[in-house]
Parts: C-alpha cells; sequence; structure tokens
C-alpha cells in the first residue's frame, strides 16, 4: 500500500471487537506504525471509537484511542470543519464520516472505510476493508 490513509472510525471498532475484516485493519495499523504509509486521523472518529468502544471497558477503550492517537497524525475537527459540513450538506451520510472525508481530502488521503454504499458520488478515493456490514 502506498500514499496515505484517512481512517473511519468503522475499521478501528471493528479491530478492537475483532470482527470481520479486522486483519486487514491490522496489516494496515501495522503499515501506518512503521511508516510505510501515512495515517491520518480525525478528533471527531477518535471521539466516535472513544464512545462506542467504551460503552463496555471506558478505561481499555480510552487506552485504545490513546494508541490510535500515537500511530496515527491528527487533525483536528477546527482544522476541516467547512470542508465537513460542505460534505455533510451534499450528500447523506453520517456527521463522522463527514469529518473522515474531509481529513482525507484536505491531506489527499484514500478514506479507509468500511461497507458503507454513503459514499457513492462523493469525490474521495475509497479503500474498504470488508465488503459487508456485521
Amino acid at each position: 500500500m502506498d500514499g496515505a490513509i484517512a481512517i473511519d472510525a468503522e475499521p478501528l471498532i471493528a479491530y478492537y471487537w475483532d470482527e470481520p475484516g479486522a486483519d486487514a485493519v491490522e496489516e494496515v495499523i501495522d503499515a501506518v506504525e512503521r511508516g510505510h504509509i501515512n495515517g491520518w486521523i480525525n478528533t471527531v472518529t477518535c471521539t466516535e471509537v472513544r464512545y462506542v468502544c467504551g460503552r463496555d471497558d471506558p478505561e481499555t477503550a480510552q487506552q485504545y484511542v490513546s494508541r490510535l492517537r500515537d500511530w496515527f497524525d491528527i487533525v483536528t475537527a477546527e482544522a476541516v470543519w467547512e470542508r465537513a459540513a460542505a460534505c455533510k450538506q451534499a450528500h447523506r451520510i453520517a456527521l463522522g464520516d463527514a469529518f473522515t472525508i474531509a481529513t482525507a481530502m484536505e491531506k489527499n488521503a484514500v478514506m479507509y472505510c468500511g461497507a458503507d454504499d454513503d459514499f457513492d458520488g462523493i469525490d474521495v478515493d475509497i479503500r474498504r476493508f470488508r465488503d459487508e456490514g456485521v
């Protein structure tokens, strides 16, 4: 894998819960950690991962998000909020997804996401870690 990715919450949650596709996510995380690709994560994505994973064990989820913030370069919501708002206004997508898309656009990166078909028609390169949701 070459270039850069902006990672969405779905792959990170799938990795945390060891859902289908977690092995593919692990390969991407390893590539980012080793510096083989540039990895970007938005603070909104960190928030989503923290609250979803933290429903079961808040402390472990906090540690996981802290590691993610060490592995990936951080893009703040403030840095891309206008682009995210325009994306959300133009497309029927979740707010968190709009921030990941805006991050990918800002950093000229591929959006790394799950099986959602919400992204059809959006001008961003997408790579999916799985073809079906769980």
